[in-house]
Formats: C-alpha cells, sequence, structure tokens
C-alpha cells in the first residue's frame, strides 16, 4: 500500500510540473503585453536584425499608400547601373555563375539555387535566364510599444527564370531554416505573405507599359513552415513593346508583408526584357538584363574552331601583330578592355546597321585582297574581328579591325557558333557584348 501511493504521489507531482510548463502556443501569455507580427524583411547591412528588448523602428508599421509600391522606372541609365561584368562578383564568389556557355545552363529551380549557393547571401542573375537570390529574414513580435519581444527568422531562397517561346519570367520562393527566439505567435496565426510589382520603360528608343504580374502566396507562416511556395508569373504583352523588336523592359520587385505591415515592402529589385524579334527565331523570349552577355564558346586549343579562336585572342590582346597594320590600334570585345561589340543585325529597319553590315563584308574583302594578293590560299578563308555582323567591325573605318587567313572548315563552324550564340541569347540589333576566349 505504502508503495501505491508513493507511486501515486509521483505521478500527481509529475502531472503538476508538466501543466506549470508553458507550451509554444500559449508563449504570447507570458508577455508583459499582448504582441503582435511585423515583417521586418530581408536581413542586411542596411537591415540589421533587431535584438530582443531593442525599440523597432516605427517606419516598419508606418502608414503607406493603400497601392502596391512600384519600383522607379526604367530607362537606360538605370537598366546600365544595374548590369553586372561577366566576371564581376559584387556578391559573394558563391553567387558567380559557372565560367561555361550560359545557354547550356539549365533553369534553375528553389532546390538548385539552396543546393548550389545555400551558404551565400546575395542576389543576381547567373546568367540571360537564370536568376538565384538567397537572402535572410525575420518576422518580428512587438508590444504596443513598439519594442521587440521575440523573432522568427528564416531564409528566402528564390529561383527566377527567364523564357524561350514566350514573354514570360516565373519566381519561385521557399522559407527555410526557421527559428523562433523570445515570445512568439503560433505560426499558424501569424500572416506572411510575398508579392510582386512591375514598372515599365521610358527612354529616346522607346517605351512601354509595366508588365503583368499573375500568382500566389502562402498566407501564413505556418503555410511556408510546411513547405508550400509562392509562384509568380510577370508577363508582357507582345503589342506593349516598341521597335520591330518589340522590346519590353521592366523592372520587377519581390514584395513582403505581415499583419502589422501597413503595405507591402519592398526586398529585392531585378531586371527583365521581353523580346519577338523575327530574327531570333522563336515567337518570344524573356532575360535578365542586369547580366552582360559575353560569348564563351571559343577556345584557342579547339580542333574545331581554334584557329578563328586564336586570331580573336590576338586581336583583343596583341592588336599590334595584326593585319592591316595601324600605329597605334587598339580592338574592343575583351572583357578586360570594357568595351563591347553591338551587334549590326542585317535588318532593312534599321538603315545604319544595314549598311554596316554591307560595309563591314567591303572593307574586309579589300584587306584580304591586300593580304594575299596571290588569290585565296587553297582550304582558307579570310576571317575578320570585330565579327561583320557587329557596328565595329572593319566598315567603321577607324582601322581598329583584323583580318588573318585560317581553315574553312574552323572558320564555318566558329561562324556557327556565333549565329547559334547570338540566338540563344537573344541578341538583338545594336545590343552590346563581351568575347571571352578559352584557353
Amino acid at each position: 500500500m505504502r508503495h501505491r501511493l508513493s507511486g501515486l504521489l509521483a505521478v500527481l507531482s509529475a502531472a503538476l510540473l508538466l501543466s506549470a510548463t508553458p507550451t509554444p502556443a500559449t508563449a504570447q501569455t507570458r508577455a508583459q503585453a499582448p504582441v503582435r507580427a511585423v515583417y521586418g524583411g530581408v536581413i542586411s547591412t542596411d537591415n540589421p536584425l533587431r535584438a530582443i528588448g531593442s525599440k523597432l523602428p516605427s517606419t516598419f508599421t508606418a502608414a503607406v499608400p493603400p497601392a502596391m509600391p512600384s519600383p522607379p522606372a526604367l530607362n537606360q541609365a538605370r537598366e546600365n547601373a544595374a548590369k553586372v561584368l561577366p566576371t564581376q562578383a559584387p556578391i559573394p564568389a558563391g553567387l558567380q555563375a559557372a565560367a561555361a556557355p550560359p545557354h547550356s545552363t539549365p533553369f534553375v529551380t528553389v532546390k538548385y539555387c539552396r543546393d548550389t549557393y545555400g551558404e551565400e547571401d546575395g542576389a543576381m542573375a547567373l546568367d540571360r535566364y537564370n536568376w538565384c537570390a538567397m537572402r535572410p529574414s525575420v518576422v518580428y513580435y512587438i508590444d504596443e510599444e513598439g519594442q521587440v519581444q521575440g523573432t522568427t527568422t528564416f531564409r528566402m531562397v528564390t529561383a527566377g527564370r527567364g523564357d524561350k517561346g514566350s514573354r514570360k519570367a516565373f519566381f519561385t520562393s521557399e522559407f527555410d531554416r526557421f527559428q523562433d527566439s523570445g515570445v512568439v505567435l503560433p505560426a499558424a496565426l501569424v500572416t506572411l505573405q510575398l508579392s510582386y510589382s512591375t514598372s515599365g520603360y521610358s527612354d529616346t528608343d522607346g517605351s512601354n507599359p509595366a508588365c503583368g504580374v499573375v500568382g500566389n502566396s502562402p498566407a501564413t507562416v505556418a503555410n511556408w513552415r510546411a513547405g508550400q511556395a509562392a509562384v509568380f508569373e510577370i508577363n508582357s504583352n507582345k503589342e506593349d513593346g516598341y521597335t520591330p523588336d518589340k522590346v519590353s523592359r521592366c523592372s520587377v520587385a519581390q514584395l513582403g508583408r505581415s499583419d502589422l505591415n501597413a503595405g507591402w515592402a519592398q526586398l529585392q529589385q531585378t531586371n527583365i526584357r521581353a523580346d519577338s524579334s523575327a530574327y531570333l527565331g522563336v515567337t518570344g523570349a524573356v532575360i535578365f538584363s542586369d547580366k552582360m552577355p559575353a560569348m564563351w564558346d571559343y577556345s584557342k586549343s579547339s580542333p574545331t574552331h581554334g584557329e578563328v579562336a586564336r586570331h580573336i585572342w590576338d586581336a583583343q590582346f596583341q592588336p599590334g601583330t595584326t593585319y592591316p597594320p595601324k600605329t597605334g590600334k587598339t580592338i574592343p570585345g575583351s572583357i578586360s578592355s570594357l568595351r563591347q561589340l553591338h551587334r549590326a543585325a542585317n535588318v532593312v529597319w534599321d538603315l545604319e546597321a544595314y549598311n554596316r553590315y554591307r560595309d563591314n563584308e567591303t572593307a574586309k574583302n579589300k584587306a584580304c585582297a591586300a593580304l594575299a594578293p596571290g588569290g585565296t590560299p587553297v582550304g582558307k578563308q579570310c576571317d575578320e574581328y570585330p565579327f561583320r555582323s557587329t557596328m565595329e567591325g572593319a566598315g567603321l573605318g577607324d582601322g581598329n579591325y583584323s583580318v588573318r587567313y585560317v581553315s574553312e572548315s574552323h572558320n564555318n563552324t566558329a561562324g556557327q557558333l556565333l549565329a547559334t550564340w547570338y540566338q540563344d541569347e537573344r541578341i538583338l540589333n545594336r545590343e552590346g557584348f563581351f568575347v571571352a576566349i578559352g584557353s
């Protein structure tokens, strides 16, 4: 009997102790005052994580216009300011794209971004079609005085991709690595949503309205914790584009909000470009315009086009050794020169580019004839750099070009590679690009 009584007392003592232990669902009752949630946005140097006990700036809960905010309207200067050189890494080195032909990269997914750049913090276009963002974020729980009583931190992973064959871009976001500190609310009761807004473009070359936004987001922290994703489509109508290429440029802003956010707070931004160029072979495409295009397809050691690659490398880095001779010759196109080539598409609606294409051929043939007065050597073709299809070609008339006789097969293969690259990377008439020669 004595053993039964002591056992019963032990059970009752354990039950009393258990009932005195607060559970997550009742965590709020431990606060001095009720708490409410406010999304603190992306944690960064400019927006550091606020400590528990600190006062949250009123800007987090300040009244804002009811309309969703849009990023500043794009013009050429703003677009140029956002561009990143192909080898430049303004964000940690892990967020650099691999040095491989970008058009061979498959469209990225959230899993790809997480697996490849999971320990990084930043956002950038990996190539013309793919964008990754890895950003730490926070929800604050504040009392009536605005004092932080608790936090839920997490990682926001966003994969963006352009499209070949439509005028759409797609952004998918998932949250993970949740960590609660201090007094927090039950996850199912905390609103946490993402959305997007866009702005259009206006400059001397043309204008277009803002792009359309279609999509949906999880509604609560519990939804995100369960693995749900936000999926949004950014689209542009062909009729909204300008020039015969039907170009539309848009800034795309990612927005977030929680319970106390009076409106949507901008989290991060990128720029996209849609086109429906007839000479690029498909009905439409969208690329990330923040990434300056560079052709990486040529290699000096290639058995199929190496003679052309070596010619281009000499022209870029040893122009004094190339023909025709010129004192002080400098030839653009390398990334290190910071001087881009610009495509001269063979289109009648741009008369200057149309004529430059033909002038390049005429000037090149004249130089090739002088280089080989006895006629074209057997099995050879005369190669020129900058390419005939650029505004900087021989027809520019400044003497900053090179011609060289190379293997006919190498020249043909190199020409096919360039044509394919133009199409895959959506290099429009007058668009700038670099040529990077591999070893």
